[in-house]
């Protein structure tokens, strides 16, 4: 196999809804190059901007889906979150399925030192909503995006995403909000430590040309883009962002490590 080929790689990242997985449906070939992959003495991470599910049910997915990768080797935006909240109060916009994620924040809905904006299902914030968190941050709240994806994958096909509502509170309100996941540079760094890896030596593999490609390569990591999920080829070129390989599927990954 050409995986071999490549001695230099430590880490292989894998964005899971798109290139693993679509909805419930498995991506043919991806528990296998998956196994391949750790057989040939590479880390391998699950990360995800998903913010619907914790990441015990993430893991017992892929554990059904016959994808080994377990819940430690998963990294999502709400434990970032987590930690920088620390002791402060916090209101949660999130689904209740990720509450879980957040048991030891206190959280506030008068006075908030932060608001956390997650994906909220359904066809996303309702006005009223958007309302209460625009009133939050004018009255000195700090916003945390579980991330600003534009637009994501569902089996019928693309949807609006979270970064739509963040950017109407950016908008409305003038100030930033802090983005935790991809392609936040801290994010993909936090991980690489965690995994004790040099970002230089890890690739991300993805399907979103923005929060993907375009934040690992900020983070100094090689990159993947396979054509699969949200990929759509008028939108890349669009972009003006390059990923090191582009390939069909998460199936032809291990034979195109060598071209790296």
């Amino acid at each position: 196999m050409n995986v071999k080929q490549n001695s230099d790689l430590q880490a292989i990242l894998f964005d899971l809804d798109g290139v693993l997985y679509i909805g419930d449906n498995i991506i043919p070939g991806a528990a296998e190059t998956v196994k391949t992959l750790q057989q040939f003495g590479h880390r391998i991470a699950g990360v995800t901007n998903t913010t619907t599910q914790p990441r015990r049910a993430i893991a017992e997915k892929l554990q059904e889906m016959g994808i080994p990768i377990p819940e430690s080797s998963i990294y999502t935006p709400a434990a970032l979150a987590n930690r920088v909240i620390g002791n402060k109060k916090a209101a949660l916009f999130v689904q209740d399925s990720l509450l879980e994620e957040f048991s030891s924040i206190r959280q506030s809905t008068t006075d908030p030192d932060y608001v956390v904006m997650g994906d909220v299902g359904g066809e996303g914030y309702p006005p009223e909503t958007l309302r209460t968190i625009f009133e939050m941050v004018m009255e000195g709240a700090e916003v945390l995006a579980l991330h600003k994806n534009r637009f994501w994958q569902k089996p019928d096909g693309l949807h609006l995403d979270l970064g739509v509502f963040v950017a109407a509170i950016e908008y409305a309100t003038g100030k930033d909000a802090v983005v935790l996941g991809k392609p936040s540079t801290e994010f993909f760094h936090g991980i690489c430590r965690e995994l004790d890896v040099l970002p230089e030596r890890t690739l991300m593999i993805g399907d979103d040309i923005e929060s993907d490609i375009g934040g690992a390569q900020q983070a100094g990591l090689k990159s993947v883009l396979v054509e699969t999920g949200k990929y759509r080829e008028a939108f890349v070129k669009q972009t003006g962002i390059k990923a090191d390989l582009v390939i069909p599927s998460v199936a032809d990954l291990t034979d195109a490590l060598s071209l790296l």
